[in-house]
């Protein structure tokens, strides 16, 4: 019997992802390594074409690559990279030595309020007066002034430290997933010069940075704070008593640029544009060109570039017919970026909220359409629905183990605000545009979304007051996701069984 070329593709891809996931926790001796894929290749060779025997032999070739990839992800710790000298001269803080370090600016510095955390590329340390080359990055948390932008060249004196898990939160693997390996808290800075970074993400940067400074002069707080969270996931500068507003709300996701919001947002703008008789494959490129444009003046980090491709997979989604064929472009996507960075797989919650809420817009939408039909079609209200409970079913079990807290009022919280968030964010976009030709100009538009967000602020405000708004669940054993995972996946299943009964009757 000839397997699909298809279903090859998808296995085959599958066994990456899992492979991927395995590396993650257990490392396998290179040797043992090789010859489980040597084997794999001679089942490939002498099995005959789009056979079971042929599949089972590409799907451990896959598999083994999914391990070697992420294998080959971890750095190789000697004395050329700068995580060795962590922790130097022993781990209580009075006995550390410091040591002297050339890098980098890498990234937009992150600001906070009392602090800015650096991630700096190492390129030379001193030793012995002498520069000797070194790699690997370190996360240097400093004050807020001087203050360094990207591209600078710093000289660094400090005492490094090992990232360590805390509270639960594996620390230590989050910053891995960047390449960050080592920390450094304080310490002498001298600016050696600036203005080395790459020319186009520095254009990036500037650009941000102008349209920050335009955001806090069209809008009062904290309604600034919150246009910046939905256009480019600046939440830090929103009040703390509003994130917990959100969060026991269950709308923080509006506020963190990841796929979950922007799938929704994607999928909810294509509807409106359809039903206000914009044909499907202009609304696409509509859609796909603004997704685009919102990567890049968000200074195009990996996170909002993955969000930008879920959005585009989901559009794709939608196009073609939701759950046709889709497997394939998720699995094909997915092992795609795992090339790129195969730590993103297990140690980054925003990359498996994207991958959840995409499949929740495929394939669990089908699954609710028969029970919101009562709902009217009116501005696309049923749809809205329809794709905000597919999304936060699909996310829930990840949720509840990644955060703890479950939102009863989520589901109301969501329909109340989700379908003004697009309208809201091209009202605030356009205030944004119009005051960087001219403030007072960007003001009179900006006063409509202040209205908006007003609402927004005064609903979460008032739902989060609700006593049973959230119940905390801590210490969630993964198991019970998995149980989650495996009763929504039966859900599906069975929806897709009685579609294609239903079809194959016609």
């Amino acid at each position: 019997m000839k397997i699909r070329k298809s279903l090859i593709i998808f296995y085959s891809c599958l066994c990456f992802i899992l492979g991927v996931a395995f590396a993650s926790f257990f490392i396998l001796p290179w040797l043992v390594l090789y010859g489980v894929i040597i084997l794999g290749l001679l089942v490939v060779i002498l099995s005959n074409k789009r056979t079971l025997a042929r599949t089972i032999g590409w799907c451990v070739i896959f598999l083994i690559l999914g391990i070697v990839r992420c294998q080959l992800s971890l750095p190789i710790v000697n004395e050329n990279h700068l995580a060795f000298y962590n922790n130097v001269g022993g781990i209580n803080f009075s006995d550390r030595q410091s040591v002297v370090f050339q890098g980098i600016i890498a990234d937009e510095p992150d600001a906070r309020k009392d602090h800015i955390k650096l991630n700096l590329e190492s390129q030379k340390l001193k030793v012995e007066n002498n520069w000797q080359k070194i790699k690997g990055r370190v996360l240097i948390k400093t004050g807020l002034f001087p203050f360094y932008q990207y591209g600078d060249v710093l000289e660094i004196f400090c005492a490094l430290v090992e990232p360590e898990p805390f509270n639960g939160f594996s620390y230590d693997k989050y910053l891995a997933k960047s390449d960050i390996y080592s920390i450094c808290y304080g310490g002498k800075i001298k600016l050696i010069e600036s203005g080395k970074g790459n020319f186009f993400k520095a254009a990036v940067f500037k650009i941000k940075t102008k349209v920050v400074e335009t955001v806090s002069q069209i809008l009062p707080e904290p309604q600034s704070s919150f246009l910046g969270g939905l256009l480019w996931g600046a939440k830090k500068g929103m009040p703390a008593d509003i994130l917990e507003s959100f969060n026991r709300t269950g709308v923080t996701h509006i506020i963190a640029v990841s796929g979950y919001n922007i799938t929704i947002i994607a999928v909810m703008l294509s509807n409106l544009f359809i039903n206000f008789g914009l044909s499907r494959k202009k609304a696409f490129w509509l859609i796909v060109l603004g997704i685009i444009f919102f990567v890049i003046i968000t200074g195009s980090p990996a996170s909002i570039v993955r969000a930008g491709i879920m959005g585009i997979v989901a559009l794709i989604a939608t196009a073609v017919g939701r759950a046709t064929k889709m497997h394939n472009t998720l699995a094909i996507v997915c092992f795609l970026m795992l090339i790129f960075n195969p730590k993103v797989l297990i140690w980054d919650a925003g990359f498996q909220l994207s991958f959840f809420a995409t499949i929740g817009l495929i394939y669990f939408v089908p699954v609710l359409e028969k029970y919101t039909k009562w709902l009217p079609q009116v501005f696309s209200i049923r749809e809205s629905l329809t794709t905000t409970l597919s999304a936060i079913v699909l996310t829930t079990p990840l949720i509840l183990f990644q955060f703890g807290r479950f939102s009863f009022l989520a589901p109301l919280a969501n329909l109340l605000i989700l379908p003004i968030i697009p309208v809201n964010m091209a009202i605030g976009f356009l205030a944004v545009v119009l005051g960087l030709i001219w403030i007072p100009l960007g003001q009179i538009i900006a006063w409509i979304s202040w209205v908006i967000l007003t609402y927004v602020l005064k609903l979460t405000e008032i739902l989060a007051k609700v006593e049973w708004a959230s119940l905390p669940v801590p210490n969630l054993h993964w198991l019970f996701m998995v149980f989650g995972y495996l009763i929504i996946g039966y859900l599906i299943f069975r929806n897709q069984q009685k579609s294609f009964i239903k079809k194959a009757e016609h």
